[in-house]
């Protein structure tokens, strides 16, 4: 069975959300260059519930050119429909946080590399918080939108 991509408004307005309340750590981002995406088809049982990549990858430039008929994209963030429909609220916009984050700062198409396993603030955040460093398998995550400040992450030394 083939695997089907549809536009997510859903996904971009949350996108929206994210960089307006922590724009120290996405402030960067053109979101007008990331195609946000849901995916119908086989999904693997070990497959990741989403995938983030740039235009680097041939998965990408294929969806891009040919399933949305643009060139204007560097990067997709894409997420299996069904299995998305079923996380809470607050671990859509982990995921979305962490992929929005992932995307280089030279906004060039390319993955920023992890530190290790993840990227150090988001694991530091959730050791600090009892969830522990595999928070991606738990439930009841703390809602990044719903409190009026922001949690109070620590921006990377890099940035």
């Amino acid at each position: 069975m083939e695997t089907t991509f549809t536009e997510s408004l859903e996904i971009k307005e949350i996108a929206i959300q994210l960089q307006e309340k922590y724009y120290a750590f996405i402030g960067y981002i053109d979101l007008e260059i990331v195609c946000f995406a849901e995916m119908e088809g086989y999904k693997s049982k070990k497959a990741p519930v989403y995938l983030m990549s740039g235009i680097t990858q041939g998965w990408v430039r294929d969806i891009i050119f040919h399933k949305f008929n643009t060139k204007e994209k560097l990067y997709c963030l894409a997420v299996w429909t069904e299995e998305w429909s079923e996380l809470q609220k607050s671990k859509k916009e982990w995921i979305i946080f962490k992929c929005l984050y992932s995307i280089s700062p030279s906004l060039d198409g390319k993955i920023r590399a992890v530190d290790v396993q993840d990227y150090g603030f988001i694991l530091e955040y959730f050791i600090r918080s009892g969830f522990g460093p595999y928070w991606e398998t738990k439930d009841d995550l703390p809602s990044l939108l719903d409190s009026n400040d922001g949690l109070p992450l620590i921006i990377p030394l890099e940035d």
